[in-house]
């Protein structure tokens, strides 16, 4: 893919860049709390028995199947919204209509009244935001110059870190004061007002659109952008973490509390289910009360056994009336973790974006892709101990894990952009949407999950881990072509 339209962008930013970025950035941040509020909420969905069975021997794969079927259709449709883009359509309105769908979609999840309902509405809250991704971020490079684009995207792109702590947080929170998990989602019904701002935007001047003589054809651009070396490892690396970001972030919550939480049927307990089930419920978990502390899979099983299949309903009471003092709370959890991610991940993003325009301005050989690798690099090591680590310990090494993992938002970006021309860069970021997410979070979560239900999420933890190993190889490798590439580009 050489050389191409104004593919180092304007001399300046264009008129309204500047109050787009802002506009885009707050959307980009509800998307990610979008994402977020389910991962926030899966330890309450695993306690409730109209959404997960008590007696389903693959609960955590239909848990990691709701994170999949919105990726699914996300990545399906982002190809269609980049080509729609590259032939000139109108971005606002693609923008304005992708968040008002998803945010009506989100919302409709709060309502699910079963395992079903849930996996659609959150399959289509997938191609309400597959508008988003691509468009936005093809909007932000044709109107900055190619010197401000690390910058401009590590900015747009710190909603990554801080929305999905936010999803977390707010997500966990409103559980934490409601009780239930349907509240939380009702939350994302206040994107609407965002999706009205968009229609009322004007269009950003972008570089002139081909007449549809010369436009290359989808399948033209995909067969340019597999030669362009840095573009393919670039997104290689970008798979293999998202891989491990998607999978494990949807599971932290679960898998700490699964590994710590431990319950035990006591007088109290049973007193103050009285208040919440019939008599005849709370008499069927009496022989429960036996002084035995049971961890999460051996209470479950008891649960589903005193309660029998026609009560299922009830289990999440139990399980929230019967978990012991000193164990995790289901709904707190995301809130810690939310923290966490918010700093480790907001720190991390400002921290690549200015060492990777450091080392470029140094003359540091593939700068970027230096950034990228050294990051994943660091992060295994620390990936590991928090998986031994007992808590609170092992919130430390959670931090360090999303620091070092979220060094690559901003450069990895810059990357992408800087090495295809301008008038394919809509279906380029769209295709890496649509392989980083088929290879990477729409398989992980399930996988990680099934692994789960055989052999603990901590085994399936410890596999994942290759991934991250993975990403840093073929980052470093990038490095000895990112200079060239870039090069025969911008000549």
């Amino acid at each position: 893919m050489h050389a191409g339209t104004d593919s180092a962008g304007p001399k300046e930013p264009v008129p309204g860049a500047r109050s787009a970025l802002a506009l885009l950035l707050i959307i980009n941040l509800f998307n990610y709390i979008d994402r977020q509020v389910l991962s926030a909420v899966l330890p309450l969905l695993l306690l409730d028995g109209t959404i997960i069975d008590p007696n389903d021997p693959d609960p955590n794969f239909k848990l990691g199947l709701l994170t999949s079927a919105f990726l699914i259709t996300y990545m399906v449709f982002s190809p269609l919204f980049g080509w729609l883009d590259g032939r000139g359509a109108r971005r606002w309105v693609i923008l304005g209509i992708g968040v008002v769908f998803w945010s009506l979609a989100s919302g409709a999840s709060g309502l699910a009244t079963g395992y079903a309902m849930l996996l659609a509405t959150r399959c289509l809250v997938g191609i309400g935001e597959a508008a988003y991704a691509p468009v936005a971020s093809a909007m932000l490079s044709d109107a900055y110059p190619a010197n401000q684009r690390g910058k401009v995207l590590a900015i747009f792109n710190l909603a990554v870190p801080v929305g999905s702590a936010l999803g977390f947080g707010i997500g966990g929170v409103i559980a934490l004061l409601t009780g239930d998990w349907r509240p939380a989602f009702w939350f994302t019904l206040s994107g609407l007002l965002l999706g009205a701002w968009c229609f009322t935007k004007r269009e950003l001047p972008r570089p002139p659109v081909q007449p549809p003589t010369d436009r290359p054809s989808y399948w033209a651009v995909l067969g340019g952008l597999k030669r362009v070396r840095s573009f393919v490892l670039c997104c290689a690396g970008m798979t293999a973490i998202t891989f491990v970001t998607g999978g494990v972030g949807v599971w932290v919550p679960a898998y700490f509390f699964q590994r710590e939480a431990r319950f035990e049927v006591t007088p109290a307990a049973l007193a103050k289910l009285e208040g919440d089930l019939p008599a005849a419920d709370v008499n069927k978990l009496r022989p429960l009360a036996d002084g035995t502390e049971r961890a999460y899979p051996e209470m479950r099983k008891a649960v589903a056994a005193a309660l029998g299949e026609g009560e299922k309903r009830r289990a999440e009471k139990v399980f929230l009336a019967t978990v012991t003092p000193t164990s995790p709370n289901p709904a707190g959890l995301p809130i810690i973790f939310g923290g966490i991610l918010v700093i480790g991940g907001l720190t991390a993003t400002a921290a690549g974006a200015w060492l990777g325009e450091r080392l470029r301005t140094r003359g540091t050989r593939g700068a970027y892709f230096l950034v990228c690798g050294g990051g994943a690099a660091l992060a295994l090591p620390f990936f590991l101990a928090m998986l031994f680590a007992p808590l609170p310990l092992a919130w430390v090494f959670t931090f360090l894990t999303i620091f070092c993992l979220f060094l690559y938002t901003g450069p990895g970006n810059v990357i992408l952009a800087n090495v295809v021309r301008s008038d394919v860069r809509g279906t380029a970021f769209a295709i890496n949407v649509l392989v980083i997410h088929a290879l990477g979070d729409v398989i992980s979560p399930p996988l990680i999950g099934t692994v789960g239900d055989r052999y603990g999420l901590q085994t399936a933890f410890v596999l994942t881990s290759v991934m991250i190993a993975v990403g840093a190889v073929l980052w470093l490798w990038g490095v000895k072509f990112l200079d060239a590439d870039t090069a025969q580009v911008e000549d």
